[in-house]
This record gives structure tokens, sequence and C-alpha cells, in this order.
């Protein structure tokens, strides 16, 4: 009986390590798991019992991998399909691929990434319903303070950004940006009430043609009770590029043409042609500290002189999980403003952020 387990042990362990990714490193040790990607000189696989490794190629002697495997070349074209079937790496440092029984080398120099070919697929044909694949934060914050003077403020900000996952080679698709800013304040003196809010979104939904242009659309819609605006609506769109895409840094720049009309307090209404041209920074300081940034500025075409900017920079210090705690400035900027009102709006905010 103990010989009959034995062999049976001896037969499932052979099973599991004949469906598994071989690496065999050059001091002949042997490494088994699953092929996550071979990219940057690296071999990243997943082990059972060693956990994530990344090793580097310079140091494998052979590799196999069990199940079919997607290969991208440099220099590869939007809408060409990736290379497919059984991987292994020859002595050379080269790779042979064997597509539908035909054997081929392909050089390492012009290998671009390797990756299971099930995950690969799944990554190309990814869909997603409406409410899926968005990435951002959210910010609620509330004042106080009793004295003379009772105010109470109440912030909020939501920053979201919608894009499917990255493809090993690059296709066309749609960006969405959404940007929420309330501010809600009022102040009782002597039986006397004053309330000023303070209200700004917009989405920008942007088309990528290449991994870095883009064409955008917007649609902005502001009330700014500092400024005296009831209402303002804003159309337009333009041309951007992402000038930095990192995992660290992303910085983009935009120019477009817009439409705006505006409703004052006063009763008072305005219709242009304005300019825009904005910038957005994100910037990860340290892992636990994050600068975001962003810029818009609004020339009046149809009566010269006059412009407006927003601007918002945030700073979030990560807490725990996805928590955060958010401090920012935001500054609303309007050159003609109706008699009695100011031209800034100026808003410093803390709170407590949420990522998703």
């Amino acid at each position: 009986m103990r010989r009959i387990v034995c062999t049976l042990l001896t037969l499932a362990c052979a099973g599991i390590t004949a469906q598994a990714d071989v690496v065999t490193l050059k001091n002949n040790d042997r490494v088994t798991g699953t092929l996550v990607t071979v990219s940057g000189g690296n071999l990243e696989l997943k082990s059972d019992i060693l956990g994530d490794l990344k090793i580097p190629m310079d140091q494998v002697k052979s590799f196999s991998a069990e199940k079919p495997v997607a290969v991208v070349v440099k220099g590869q074209q939007p809408g060409t399909a990736a290379a497919r079937g059984q991987l292994e790496l020859e002595p050379s440092g080269d790779w042979q691929l064997t597509e539908n029984g035909k054997p081929r080398t392909i050089t390492a120099a012009s290998v671009d990434l390797i990756m299971p070919a099930e995950a690969y697929q799944k990554v190309e044909e990814h869909t997603a319903r409406p409410w899926q694949d968005w990435t951002g934060n959210a910010s609620l914050g509330y004042g106080l303070q009793q004295g003379n003077q009772q105010t109470r403020t109440f912030t909020t900000t939501i920053n979201a950004v919608r894009e499917r996952p990255a493809t090993p080679i690059f296709a066309p698709h749609w960006r969405t940006n959404f940007d929420l800013t309330t501010l809600l304040s009022n102040s009782t003196q002597n039986n006397a009430f004053v309330d000023s809010h303070t209200l700004s979104t917009d989405v920008r939904p942007q088309y990528l043609f290449t991994a870095d242009n883009f064409v955008f659309g917007l649609a902005q819609f502001d009330h700014i009770s500092t400024q005296g605006l009831y209402w303002r609506q804003t159309y337009g769109g333009g041309l951007g590029r992402d000038l930095i895409k990192s995992s660290r840094a992303t910085f983009s720049l935009l120019g477009g043409l817009t439409y705006v009309h505006e409703k004052f307090f006063t009763g008072d209404w305005d219709q242009s042609a304005d300019a825009l041209i904005a910038e957005k920074l994100g910037y990860q300081i340290s892992k636990r500290i994050r600068l975001d940034h962003d810029f818009n500025f609004y020339p009046d075409l149809s009566n010269t002189g006059q412009y407006r900017f927003d601007t918002a920079t945030t700073l979030s210090a990560k807490l725990a999980g996805k928590f955060s705690l958010n401090t920012g400035v935001i500054d609303l900027y309007l050159s003609n403003p109706p008699a009695g009102n100011r031209k800034n709006s100026v808003t410093f905010t803390t709170g407590i952020g949420y990522s998703f």
C-alpha cells in the first residue's frame, strides 16, 4: 500500500511539473511556475512556492513555456496580430517559436514583449460597462468656525479618468476625464446670513489616435456666486498631447476653441468664442505623497483683452488603504465680473480623500 501511495504522489508531482513553465538558470538551478511576461530584459514568473520572481534574462540558460504564448516585436504596427505558438529559448539566447507546427527563430533583440497567449487575448479583447474602468479620487472636507461670526464650509472634489487597460500593441481608443468641485459656505453674524456657493464640473472625452496624441471634446458648467456668475456653459474641443507618461509622472498639454454662454445674477448675459490652453500634471513624489495640478486658460476671442482661468493644485498624503489626507488650492479668475464682485475666487481646502 505504501508503495502504491508513493507512486501516485510521484506521478502527481510529475504531472504538475509537466504543466508548469520551466526556467533553468546558468548555475543549473531549476525554477518552475507560470509565465507572466518577458520584457525589458527580465523574465517574470509566478511560482506557487517562491511567489513573484523577476529573473534577468542574462542569467537564464533555458526556458520552455507549457502553454502557447504571444510575441510582440519592436516596431510592430497597430492592428498587426502578435505571433503565437509554443516557445523555447535557444542556446544562442534567441527564441524559437513553433507556430502551426512550423518553427522559426525570433532574435532576442527584436522582442518587445512575451506573455501567455490567453492573457494577451483578454487584454486585446477587453470590454467594460460604462461604470467600469474608472480610476481617480474623491475628497470631502468640512470647516466650522464659531465666534462673532459662525461659518460653515463644505467642500467636495472628484477627479476621475476612464481608460481601457494598456495593450501590448497600441490601439486607438477613448479616454474620458471627469472633474467636479463644489464649495458650499454660509456665514451668520448679527442675524445676517451670507451664502457663497461654487460649483464647477466638466467632462472631457479624448480619442487617442496615437500613443501620445489625441483629439478632445469639452463640456463644462460653472456657478460662482463670489464672481456674480449664475451659470456658465462652455463647449468646445481641440488637440492634445501626452508629453510625459510613466509610472511616476504624467504631463499633458491641450489647445483648442470653445463657445461660452454666461448668465450673471444681475440678469446680464454674454456669449463669446474663447481659445483654450491647458495643462495637466500628476506626480508621485514618494510612495505616500502625490501632487496633482491642472490649469485652464481661456482668452476671449470676441472681446480682446478679456480672459478667465481656473487652476487647482492638490497634495495628498496616503493614510491607510485607499484613504488619504488631502490639501489643495483652487483659484477661479474672471477678468470682467459684474460691478461689486471680485475677479479672483481663491479657496484653500483640506479633507479626507478616497482612491478608486
